[in-house]
């Protein structure tokens, strides 16, 4: 049990935050995390690989947010305050830095909110692709892995993603740059 707790630990943000990026109400995506942990607990034994942990969770995952997804709930109103998150249940970005003054956070804070909006416009799988591997440090083959489909077309999706991204975003982004 206590071992299964720190797994819960190390991985909930990210688990979260890539529910969160697919299910558009914050709640929603906050049951389905602990869905996740609960199936996950409950087919342990079940796992072949135990260096495959954060991969079979994602599988899970995603699995619950496609049944999500098809039963309808997740398709009420978005608003900037579901997309942005609040208080009680922050995004998982990435805090500023304390030597930021707050005319920095307040330009980071502006910043966020156009990348996820920019995320929110790409389809599921492209946004799926990208929350894995550029959020939660996923590699190709684990992301492939996840979504059940072979690893060209993960790249070919990170490479679209980060095109449609890139064209969202231009006014944020350098010439040249590939962040």
């Amino acid at each position: 049990m206590a071992a299964f707790e720190e797994l819960y630990r190390s991985h909930q943000a990210g688990i979260f935050t890539f529910i969160r990026s697919q299910v558009r109400h914050r709640e929603i995506a906050a049951d389905l995390t602990q869905e996740t942990f609960v199936r996950a607990w409950e087919s342990l034994p079940r796992l072949r690989k135990p260096g495959a942990f954060r991969g079979w969770l994602h599988r899970i995952a995603a699995n619950l947010v496609r049944d999500e997804v098809k039963s309808g709930r997740s398709r009420l109103e978005v608003t900037e305050s579901t997309l942005l998150g609040d208080a009680e249940t922050p995004r998982q970005d990435a805090p500023a830095p304390e030597s930021d003054g707050p005319e920095q956070r307040l330009v980071n804070g502006e910043l966020s909110r156009h990348v996820w909006s920019a995320l929110e416009e790409l389809s599921e799988e492209h946004r799926a692709a990208v929350v894995m591997h550029h959020m939660e440090g996923m590699s190709v083959e684990e992301i492939a892995q996840v979504m059940g489909v072979r690893p060209g077309t993960i790249m070919s999706r990170l490479s679209r993603a980060r095109e449609a991204l890139r064209h969202r975003l231009s006014r944020y982004v350098e010439e040249g740059s590939d962040d």
